[in-house]
C-alpha cells in the first residue's frame, strides 16, 4: 500500500535524520523519497508550520475586523460604511494578487484568504445596509463564487477549502429551504479539476467525493418530486448503497492509474469505501430495518431495480476499465445486485429474517476475508479490521438475536474457532515466508 500524504512529511524527516546520522547516503535518501513522491530537499529543510500559524493569525485578524465592525456598525455613516468596505476588500485582494505576480505564492495566499473573509463580510454588511434579505442563501453563494476563481488561479488548497466550505453550506441551506441548488455542480467540477490535475490534496478530495454523493442523492430526490420538491424514498437507500459499491470500484481505478497522486486518492477511497460497506452490512444486519424497508422497495419496483442494475453495472465497468480489475469488486457488485434485487422483486415482510441471516453471513464472511487478506499481504489494517468486524458482529448478534446462554455459547464458540484458525493460518504463513 502506498503511503498516504499525511505520513510523507514524517517519512521525509526520518530519512533526513538517517542521512544526518550516516545510516544511509544522501543519494539513498533521495531515492527513498522519490519512491513515494516526496521532494527530499524541500520537505527536509522547510517547515509548513510557519505558514499555518501565519494563516491562522490572519484568519483571526479577519474575524476581529468583522466583530469590531459589527459592534459599531450603526454609529458609522452609511456612505462611509459602503466605501470603507469596498476599499478595504479591494486593497487586500490587490495586495494578494501583486504578491502572486511577484512569485511569492504563500504570502499571496494568506493575503487573499484575508481578502476572501473581508469579501464575505462586505456582502453581509452591505445587505444589512440596504435591507436585502429576501433569500439570504444567495449571499453565501456569491461569497463562494467570488472565492472560487482565486482558488483556481492560485491553485491553493487553503482557498479551495474555504470555497468548498461556503459552497457546501449554501447547498445545505438552499436545499433545506426547498430550493434545488442548480449551480452546485459548478463548484464540484472546478474543485475536481483542481484536485485531479493541478494539486493533490487528500482531505479536499474526500470532501469532494462526499459532496458529489450528496448532490446525486439530492438530485434523485428532486427528480422523484417531479422537479418541484424533494421526495426522499427508499430509492435513496438503494442508491446510497449502490454509490458505496461504485466508490470501491473507483478506488481500484484510481489505484491503477499512473498519473501522479491519483494512487493516493485510490488508497484513501479504498480505505473509506471498505469501512462504509462494512458499516452498511452492519446496519442491514437487523431484521427491523428490512421489515420497514421491504414494503417501500416493493412500492416502486421498477425504479429501485433500475437503480440497482445501473449501480452494479457501473461498478463492473469501472473495475474492468481500471486495467487491473479486482475480483472482490465484481463479487461486491454481484452481492449488491442479488441482495437488493431479491429484496425488491421477491421479498415480503415475512422474509426480513431471511435477509437478515444472509446479511450476517456476508458480514462474517467479509471479516474472515479481511483477516485472510491481512495475513497474506502483511497489511495489519485489513487484519485488525477483519477481527473487529467479527467481534462487533458477535456482540451485536448476542444483544439483538441470541440472548440465552446456550445460543451465546454456540455463537462465541464459532467466533473463537474463526479467530483461532486465523492465528494458526498466520503462524503457518509466517513460517513459509521465513523459510
Amino acid at each position: 500500500m502506498r503511503l498516504i500524504r499525511l505520513l510523507k512529511n514524517d517519512l521525509a524527516q526520518e530519512v533526513y535524520g538517517w542521512v544526518k546520522d550516516g545510516v544511509i547516503s544522501e543519494a539513498q535518501g533521495e531515492s527513498i523519497c522519490d519512491r513515494y513522491g516526496i521532494d527530499y530537499h524541500h520537505d527536509s529543510h522547510h517547515s509548513y508550520g510557519y505558514y499555518v500559524l501565519i494563516a491562522l493569525g490572519y484568519l483571526f485578524i479577519g474575524l476581529a475586523i468583522i466583530t469590531l465592525l459589527s459592534a459599531n456598525w450603526d454609529q458609522i455613516p452609511r456612505a462611509l460604511r459602503m466605501g470603507g468596505l469596498v476599499a478595504v476588500t479591494l486593497a487586500t485582494n490587490v495586495v494578494g494578487l501583486r504578491l502572486f505576480a511577484q512569485g511569492r505564492e504563500k504570502p499571496a495566499t494568506i493575503a487573499l484568504l484575508l481578502g476572501a473573509l473581508l469579501y464575505g463580510a462586505t456582502i453581509m454588511l452591505i445587505a444589512q445596509i440596504y435591507h436585502i434579505g429576501e433569500h439570504y442563501p444567495d449571499g453565501i453563494f456569491w461569497w463562494a463564487a467570488g472565492v472560487l476563481p482565486l482558488a483556481l488561479l492560485m491553485e491553493s488548497g487553503l482557498l479551495l477549502a474555504l470555497a468548498m466550505t461556503l459552497a457546501y453550506t449554501w447547498f445545505v441551506v438552499e436545499a433545506s429551504m426547498g430550493y434545488y441548488p442548480t449551480l452546485f455542480p459548478l463548484f464540484l467540477v472546478a474543485a475536481g479539476w483542481l484536485l485531479l490535475y493541478r494539486r493533490i490534496n487528500l482531505l479536499l478530495f474526500f470532501a469532494l467525493v462526499v459532496g458529489v454523493a450528496g448532490w446525486l442523492e439530492t438530485t434523485l430526490a428532486w427528480w422523484q418530486g417531479g422537479w418541484r420538491w424533494f421526495d426522499f424514498t427508499s430509492m435513496q437507500v438503494t442508491f446510497g448503497c449502490g454509490l458505496a459499491v461504485i466508490s470501491a470500484a473507483l478506488a481500484q481505478w484510481f489505484s491503477s492509474s499512473e498519473r501522479g497522486g491519483w494512487q493516493e486518492y485510490g488508497v484513501l477511497l479504498d480505505l473509506w469505501s471498505l469501512r462504509l460497506v462494512l458499516l452498511l452490512l452492519l446496519v442491514f444486519s437487523f431484521d427491523s430495518l428490512w421489515w420497514e424497508l421491504i414494503p417501500d422497495l416493493s412500492y416502486d419496483k421498477s425504479g429501485n431495480i433500475t437503480v440497482v442494475v445501473i449501480c452494479s453495472l457501473s461498478a463492473v465497468v469501472i473495475n474492468y476499465l481500471s486495467g487491473r480489475a479486482r475480483h472482490s469488486i465484481y463479487a461486491l457488485a454481484a452481492i449488491y445486485l442479488l441482495l437488493f434485487g431479491a429484496a425488491v422483486l421477491f421479498a415480503s415482510r415475512e422474509d426480513a429474517v431471511v435477509l437478515q441471516i444472509v446479511d450476517n453471513l456476508l458480514l462474517i464472511g467479509t471479516g474472515i476475508w479481511l483477516i485472510q487478506r491481512g495475513i497474506v499481504q502483511g497489511v495489519s489494517h485489513y487484519f485488525y479490521l477483519g477481527v473487529a468486524t467479527v467481534l462487533i458482529t458477535g456482540l451485536v448478534r448476542y444483544i439483538d438475536l441470541v440472548g440465552d446462554y446456550v445460543g451465546a455459547a454456540i455463537l462465541f464458540g464459532i467466533f473463537a474457532a474463526i479467530l483461532l484458525y486465523a492465528a494458526r493460518y498466520w503462524r503457518k504463513s509466517r513460517k513459509e515466508v521465513h523459510s
